[in-house]
């Protein structure tokens, strides 16, 4: 299996602390050019899933841009501290990693959105073993074990919900294992009592799928938190300042795979499962297609969740961060006030 696959969601670390407090940020270097006069933008391979269909769709070369994929980093916050670091122009993540990014001081901005959470199709919900004694009361979480990081969107919903029936999130274990097979063997043997699993890709959909096991009604993360855009592409301030016709032709690109991949979910699928490289084995237990922002545009409602969020879990100082300053549709295509893209703009 390959291993990049293996340290899955749960293998994100507190790499995105670091991003603030001791890299410091470098001047973005001239747009490279090939044969056909693309400009060259550097992204990393992971969570990348739009890109990655922009890229084979013709999108981007469309928009006069080439991808240089500069190799899988271990999850999306890391992929922001390389833009951090000025090795890569752009990359995907959830949303907490650019905030809590931005909280220590690195001068980066949200240019598009990426992937929807919905009522329907929520990114994951909260799975038990069949029998087990957590019934989805926030009482029954007290000394148990859950699979979920404070560095990843798998933290948020269930320390919130705990939040609000007045249950301190400290009196629970949260742990993070290496894959989604170490993920699924844990709970199944009965090492861990909650794991959060998507309904569309294992190990969630996996379990679900084989039996045994069952969500907690009422709590997804879009149930709990309510925020539908879980994640966005980020730049650094002195790139987007430096190339802004750059930044708008990208977020174009994507924006027109994100309609593509919406009309076209079997085939994006395949292009996904196969840039990531997704075990076969896995392939089987994929669901629901959730859908991405056929617009790009950064939802700023969404980010002031996000932001008090950060806040209210001391992830980042109170007043430190306002939405504007994490995120911009100044240059996305689809933006009201952005005239269409034409020869003049190019």
């Amino acid at each position: 299996m390959n291993r990049a696959w293996k340290l899955g969601i749960f293998g994100v670390v507190a790499l995105i602390l670091v991003a603030g407090a001791g890299l410091s940020l470098t001047r973005a270097t001239p747009r490279s050019q090939s044969a056909a006069a693309l400009d060259v933008l550097r992204l990393p391979n992971s969570i990348a899933d739009g890109a990655h269909v922009a890229d084979e769709k013709g999108f981007f070369a469309k928009h006069g841009i080439r991808i240089e994929w500069t190799g899988k980093q271990a999850h999306g916050p890391a992929g922001v501290v390389s833009v951090v670091a000025g090795q890569n122009d752009a990359a995907g993540s959830i949303s907490t990693a650019m905030i809590i990014a931005r909280g220590n001081g690195s001068k980066l901005k949200i240019v598009a959105a990426s992937g929807e959470s919905t009522q329907e199709t929520p990114l994951f919900r909260y799975l038990v073993k069949d029998g087990s004694p957590i019934s989805g009361q926030a009482a029954d979480f007290v000394g148990k074990k859950v699979v979920a990081n404070p560095t990843t969107i798998t933290w948020y919903p269930l320390v919130v919900f705990l939040k609000r029936a007045g249950i301190d999130h400290r009196k629970v274990e949260f742990v993070s294992l290496p894959s989604p097979l170490a993920t699924e063997q844990a709970l199944r043997q009965g090492e861990v009592d909650v794991v959060a699993g998507s309904e569309t890709m294992p190990p969630g959909s996996k379990l679900l799928a084989e039996g045994g096991v069952h969500a907690l009604p009422g709590l997804s993360d879009y149930e709990v938190l309510g925020i539908k855009q879980i994640g966005g592409w980020v730049m650094r301030e002195d790139f987007i300042q430096a190339h802004p016709d750059t930044v708008r032709r990208f977020v174009a690109a994507l924006a027109d795979g994100y309609q593509w991949a919406n009309q076209h979910p079997v085939e994006a699928r395949e292009i996904i499962n196969r840039r990531n490289e997704v075990p076969q084995a896995y392939r089987k237990f994929q669901g629901t297609w959730r859908s991405a922002p056929p617009s790009a545009l950064v939802d700023e409602g969404d980010i002031r969740k996000w932001i008090a969020i950060l806040e209210e879990f001391d992830q980042i100082p109170r007043g430190s961060v306002k939405p504007e300053d994490v995120f911009t549709n100044a240059l996305n295509p689809h933006a009201p006030h952005v005239p269409a893209e034409g020869p003049a703009n190019r």
